[in-house]
């Protein structure tokens, strides 16, 4: 401010000059000085200057700022189911009305079901909850660590992860809505099934059930398929034995989609009887596979993994020995590559050129420098020294669904000892175990590298599992699904097609059912500019709707919302070309919301503890609320502003300065001065 007062000064001293000089020095054209033209010229050049100058002042502003508090509210369907709508109502209108809770936080109201948003209005229609992803969205737009979040809900989720293990910064406190009563159930929590299966095959199927009650109980456990009976097993249930795993295996025996649902019976007064069912489906193909067997040397090995594989009457393996004779890869599926050495070298090459999917197999004969080599996903740095590894199952191997064939009691495999690393993602079916530890090495694992899928078990050695799992349990079947489950998972190949889609082959009524479409041209590059369009047909109906795809990123999507339940079939066509695609689904008649009729407090009380928060029952929701106002966690901050205005508006200056000129112009024109 001192500083523009010098300014100031300075511009008037300035000015005052300008205005004699011009005025008053040159007497040759004015005969006597006028003090009009004097001031008007010395006003004008003080306004230019002080536009130039543009003095400003300063002051300091203070505020306060109140801390946080979101109100998160459940708006899914669930909440209905659980009569939990008027509660929320209730609880809404408390803390609205709570004029001290306002007076210290600055309240904001957040909806979430699938997505989160600003509440605007509560339907509790949202298909699905997905709490988690209120929690990252919540983070994004707060990075504050001390803002509280009231959290209105059943607790119930249906998709996401599982949001009571997830690590919030903010203490969450937890609005229990709905009945918090626990009720004798039984339900099916989860189901695994490939999406593939071989004809003539069988598929396997992993059902997991849960029962909470105390009494002892027995359950019926029953697969259906087109109506007709397929699978049925008994279950006994108990307060210690409350949760089961079953595998099995079905048959596929008919070629094309198919539907199966899995029931479990009810209790006799079990109130939620919606989660006693799982539907899935299945697509039987009738394909053969032929699998090369690719060695340097003859082995025990090999012949076991021939007749594993040749169990399937889908399947047939031969035996070649590299270097002796020229290979036609064309006519296989996959390759096993069984201890690779530079007898390899000729025709490994052609095998990752054309993109063959593999399975590799390692021993004390495998040539470990070549192996680095020829490849880049994993590598060993290996001794002259050998090892015995044992086989430790992972029972969360997310690939594909595979049963434990009691790995943990096999005789040990034999590979070369090292270090071993992954240069590429990997799941790891089998981890390797040295005597009673077992490493986080794998002994098997699979992975993907671009469009090929590949296995690989570090060790040889395995035919005398085969072998054990005949003298034990009279049979080679064990052992021989083992090897099938993966021949499948690896031979398995997409077909490079010009359009390619991925959708739900099941999806519920209240569910959005997204198509999704990758086009590419000739030369195989993603195509942006073609129009492509979904021919629905409803089967019951027959009727047909034409709807255009929409471009998003790379993929084209089309959304279907609303439909009914029914089996529905669609055709997708590239406009102006002759590419094609065909595919059906099924909407079933079932709410994924409507299997929980109860809160879920456990987890509630999980996520309150995580955070730092508690958990309020409604019936507490008074003093829950006093208790927050009194926190001294949650505390207001002064704030201090410096903020910096111009003295003077430059609109009124610069119109003074034309206003001062142009009058300052008409006068010495009146006089002849121009």
């Amino acid at each position: 401010m001192n500083l523009s007062i010098l300014y100031f000064i300075l511009a008037l001293a300035v000015a005052f000059f300008v205005a004699v000089f011009l005025y008053v020095y040159p007497k040759k054209k004015l005969k006597k000085p006028s003090y009009l033209l004097i001031l008007l010229r010395f006003l004008s050049v003080v306004a230019i200057l002080m536009l130039l100058i543009n003095p400003k002042w300063e002051k300091q502003e203070l505020s306060i700022q109140k801390p946080r508090l979101i109100v998160a509210v459940d708006n899914s369907a669930s909440i209905g189911f659980v009569n939990g709508k008027e509660q929320v109502k209730v609880v809404l209108e408390k803390i609205e009305k709570d004029k001290e809770l306002h007076d210290k936080f600055s309240v904001k109201y957040f909806s979430f079901g699938v997505q989160s948003q600003l509440l605007d209005s509560l339907s509790f229609s949202e298909p699905q909850t997905n709490p988690t992803e209120l929690f990252q969205q919540l983070k994004v737009l707060n990075n504050e660590s001390k803002t509280p979040i009231l959290f209105v809900t059943d607790g119930n989720q249906t998709t996401g992860n599982s949001y009571e293990y997830y690590a919030s910064k903010n203490p969450i406190y937890p609005i229990v809505i709905g009945d918090t009563t626990k009720y004798v159930d039984l339900a099916i929590t989860q189901l695994n099934a490939n999406q593939y299966a071989f004809l003539d095959n069988k598929f396997p199927v992993e059902i997991f059930t849960l029962y909470n009650g105390i009494k002892n109980v027995d359950a019926q456990l029953s697969i259906y398929v087109k109506k007709q009976h397929i699978f049925t097993k008994k279950l006994n249930f108990s307060s210690k034995n409350s949760s089961q795993n079953i595998s099995l295996m079905l048959p596929a025996k008919e070629v094309g989609q198919h539907y199966y649902h899995a029931v479990i019976s009810s209790l006799e007064n079990e109130k939620n009887i919606q989660n006693n069912r799982k539907d899935f489906s299945v697509k039987v193909v009738d394909q053969q596979t032929n699998v090369l067997i690719l060695s340097s040397f003859n082995h025990p090995d090999l012949g076991a993994i021939k007749k594993s594989i040749e169990s399937n009457k889908q399947r047939k393996a031969v035996i070649k020995i590299a270097s002796k004779e020229s290979i036609d890869l064309s006519q296989y599926q996959l390759i096993i590559l069984y201890q690779p050495t530079v007898a390899f070298t000729s025709i490994i090459k052609t095998i990752y050129f054309s993109k063959k999917n593999t399975v590799i197999i390692t021993g004390t004969k495998t040539d470990w420098a070549f192996l680095n080599n020829v490849q880049q996903a994993f590598s060993k740095d290996v001794t002259k020294m050998t090892e015995n590894y044992l086989a430790s199952f992972n029972t969360t191997f997310p690939e594909f669904v595979i049963k434990d064939i009691g790995f943990d009691q096999l005789p040990p495999l034999k590979d070369s000892f090292g270090t071993l690393t992954f240069n590429v993602p990997y799941q790891s079916l089998l981890y390797q175990k040295i005597g009673n530890t077992t490493t986080e090495y794998p002994l098997l694992a699979t992975y993907t590298d671009g469009e090929q899928k590949n296995v690989v078990l570090f060790g040889e050695g395995f035919w005398r599992w085969r072998m054990l799992n005949k003298i034990e349990k009279q049979s080679y079947k064990a052992f021989d699904n083992f090897w099938g489950a993966l021949i499948q998972f690896t031979a398995a190949t997409k077909e490079t097609q010009q359009l390619q889609l991925d959708y739900k082959k099941l999806c519920f009524s209240n569910q959005q059912q997204l198509i999704k479409a990758s086009f590419v041209d000739k030369n195989y590059k993603i195509d942006k500019k073609a129009t492509i369009w979904l021919y629905l047909t409803d089967k019951q109906t027959k009727k047909t709707k034409k709807m255009p795809f929409y471009l998003n990123g790379d993929q084209y999507e089309i959304g279907l919302a609303d439909l009914k339940p029914g089996k529905y079939s669609f055709k997708t066509i590239v406009e102006n070309q002759e590419v094609k695609q065909y595919g059906n689904f099924k909407v079933l008649n079932y709410n994924v919301e409507q299997q929980f009729s109860t809160a879920n407090i456990d987890k509630l009380e999980r996520i309150a503890q995580r955070s730092g928060g508690e958990v309020i029952y409604t019936d507490m929701l008074d003093p829950a609320l006093q208790n927050l106002v009194k926190n001294k966690n949650y505390q207001s901050i002064q704030k201090s502003k410096k903020i910096s205005k111009p003295l003077i508006d430059w609109h009124w200056l610069l119109g003074f300065i034309i206003l001062s000129l142009s009058v300052e112009w008409f006068i010495r024109k009146y006089r002849g001065l121009v």
